[in-house]
């Protein structure tokens, strides 16, 4: 079902993926869910809370602190016939694991064709000022998506909400792709991010973007947290500028984009990530060559500076776009 059917009080993010999992879990006895802590503590954010005590040590169960080994058996499994779900814990602890990352991604083209290795890597990710006494940190708090991009084979869904986190998740879990589901941790159990649980069948397809205002002056593209700072920023300039979320990083809507940058004539890309390299640059380049004949104004685009996060929270929202920062580069 592509239309959601919200019914009850709003829940967390968590609470969605939660879920959505428990749902799955119960449809597909194929699929699987391990990591660090995931079993009886119900991982390092509780979003799979007691999910062993109905299902199972044999379906949901604790890894060695090994990001490699969690990898390289989840792929195993997916090549065995299997829906393995691995968890790594924060973004940051998924580096010792990209040569199996890498690996997973070409299965399909190694085996031409011959071998898919579907699964869902769930990873915690992003700035936060809540959890570990308010602090932030480059080993918790990284955002990093933009390498995903460039790793072939992989899909990346960045969800902003409880809802597309429970139709991007479903999709991913029924589709045959290894897929990057990115979970920001300062979206996890804060308000913006809450909404109406959408149905058991509720499925949101990859690569469509979803509009939040309409203006005619700006397209603002981001995804992620930042979503909700642009919409603050973009509140003193109501009726001129068009918020985009962009929901999945592979594939994006460039559809979308490029139909509101033709009415607008503008564009600016917001991400967490850092600056250099970051997926603001790729989104700018594609709207370079297929839109250039509609700007009006150079391109441009807000990230993190390029350093590491810093646990201090001040120097941490130093690095980070601000509303301000945002709103200023929106009016200028």
């Amino acid at each position: 079902a592509s239309t959601p059917q919200p019914s009850g009080a709003r829940i967390n993010f968590l609470d969605a993926v939660r879920k959505t999992l428990h749902t799955e879990l119960q449809r597909n006895p194929r699929l699987l869910i391990f990591g660090d802590d995931v079993g009886p503590r119900g991982g390092v954010h509780r979003a799979t809370l007691d999910l062993q005590k109905e299902f199972g040590i044999a379906r949901v169960f604790d890894t060695s602190l090994s990001e490699e080994g969690i990898m390289g058996r989840a792929q195993g499994m997916a090549l065995a016939g299997l829906l393995p779900v691995p968890e790594i814990q924060f973004r940051k602890y998924l580096d010792p694991a990209m040569e199996q990352l890498k690996d997973i991604g070409t299965v399909r083209w190694r085996s031409a064709g011959k071998f898919a290795a579907p699964m869902v890597m769930r990873i915690p990710g992003g700035y936060t000022q809540k959890i570990f006494g308010a602090l932030g940190d480059p080993w918790h708090s990284e955002s990093g998506e933009a390498i995903f991009a460039h790793t072939l084979g992989w899909r990346v869904a960045y969800a902003s909400n409880a809802e597309d986190a429970v139709g991007l998740l479903r999709t991913a879990l029924r589709g045959d792709d290894p897929t990057i589901f990115f979970e920001h941790r300062a979206l996890l159990d804060t308000e913006p991010a809450r909404r109406p649980y959408p149905g058991d069948d509720y499925c949101l397809p990859f690569g469509v973007a979803n509009i939040l205002t309409q203006g005619d002056e700006l397209t603002v593209v981001t995804w992620g947290q930042m979503v909700y700072r642009c919409l603050e920023a973009a509140s003193a300039f109501a009726n001129r500028v068009s918020v985009i979320d962009l929901r999945t990083i592979t594939p994006w809507d460039k559809e979308t984009v490029l139909a509101s940058l033709q009415k607008t004539g503008k564009l600016l890309v917001v991400h967490e990530d850092t600056i250099t390299g970051g997926f603001a640059g790729e989104i700018i380049a594609t709207m370079a060559h297929a839109a250039f004949e509609f700007l009006d104004a150079p391109m441009e685009r807000l990230g993190a500076l390029d350093c590491p996060v810093p646990f201090n929270v001040e120097l941490m929202n130093a690095m980070l776009p601000s509303v301000e920062g945002i709103r200023e580069r929106m009016k200028r």
